[in-house]
């Protein structure tokens, strides 16, 4: 059983009578990059920003390191790092020169400023000024920063918004690196299915403030329903009877679905049509994406009950 790092227990924030987040128990093992995922809005922010201390919830608990965080607080900072929305940096200072200002606040060790530069790839840009950094730099600078402190739990919102291609994959390459060579736990939020997929071990998808899904990711993509298309030279006549069989079958423009059809149901199925005299020209199975699965557990579908997954 892996060693759970962060925990969250029926974690909810009202704000007058609007919840935004509801009772969302997290669960972050240690090692993990973790996809905290939703639609913008979903409350994500909200969630990270109880996680940091920045906001107080209306009701639920909060364990890291195995301590309660509103007893331990400081000390579960002090073990945590964080980038929350756009970093803020003096633009005429250089790189290197914003990191020691840090470095000063956080007392670090002045050797750590080297450390965490190679680690986000800035040394040869470290003494320009921090106005000519493109995005992406800028982005890796604020997550050098969130490394000052040596922390063993990092966590991330949305660090890739507003990224090009290029920037989001720096930026893809730098979290994945995290766990295995540099024994720091990731927690990153974001919108987009596509980068967790190429990142993230495991996921809690949240939607309208409420934990729909948690999981290993290859789980996740598990779940994609298997359905057989049948091109055949009478639909409806066909669907008919494969419904007599007892599938799930309907129609498309010259085939015929059947619905979680396994190897033995799609041999019944065109034994069944050709006795019938249907002609069966082609056999194409399809699997929801796992963009689609996301979009439906989303617009309100059902997975699996929150934490249930492993």
């Amino acid at each position: 059983m892996s060693e759970i790092i962060l925990q969250t227990n029926q974690l909810t924030k009202q704000f007058k009578k609007q919840t935004a987040v509801h009772q969302v128990d997290l669960r972050v093992q240690k090692g993990d990059i973790y996809g905290f995922l939703g639609p913008n809005g979903a409350g994500k922010t909200t969630t990270i920003r109880m996680l940091l201390g920045l906001m107080k919830p209306s009701n639920g608990e909060i364990e890291i390191f195995g301590q309660t965080f509103d007893q331990h607080k400081l000390e579960a900072l002090r073990r945590m790092g964080s980038l929350v929305e756009a970093p803020s940096y003096y633009e005429h200072l250089s790189g290197r020169e914003n990191l020691e200002t840090l470095r000063i606040l956080l007392k670090a060790p002045k050797s750590r400023i080297d450390e965490v530069l190679a680690i986000v790839r800035l040394t040869k840009d470290s003494d320009r000024p921090v106005k000519q950094y493109s995005l992406g730099m800028k982005q890796r600078l604020g997550i050098a920063a969130s490394l000052l402190g040596d922390p063993e739990l990092l966590i991330l919102d949305e660090p890739t918004n507003g990224l090009d291609p290029s920037g989001i994959q720096e930026i893809r390459e730098l979290i994945k690196t995290m766990p295995e060579k540099y024994g720091i736990t990731v927690l990153i939020s974001s919108h987009l299915l596509s980068e967790m997929e190429q990142m993230a071990t495991r996921v809690g998808i949240i939607s309208r403030g409420e934990l729909i899904y948690q999981g290993d990711m290859e789980t996740l993509k598990g779940k994609a329903l298997p359905q057989v298309a049948l091109r055949v030279s009478q639909v409806e006549k066909a669907r008919g009877i494969l419904k007599s069989l007892g599938l799930n079958a309907c129609s498309e423009a010259g085939s015929v679905l059947i619905e979680n059809a396994s190897d033995q149901d799609v041999a019944e199925s065109v034994a069944a049509l050709v006795h019938k005299q249907v002609a069966v020209y082609r056999i194409e199975e399809r699997r929801q994406s796992l963009e689609e699965i996301f979009l439906d557990l989303t617009k309100g579908g059902e997975l699996n009950a929150p934490g249930t997954a492993s």
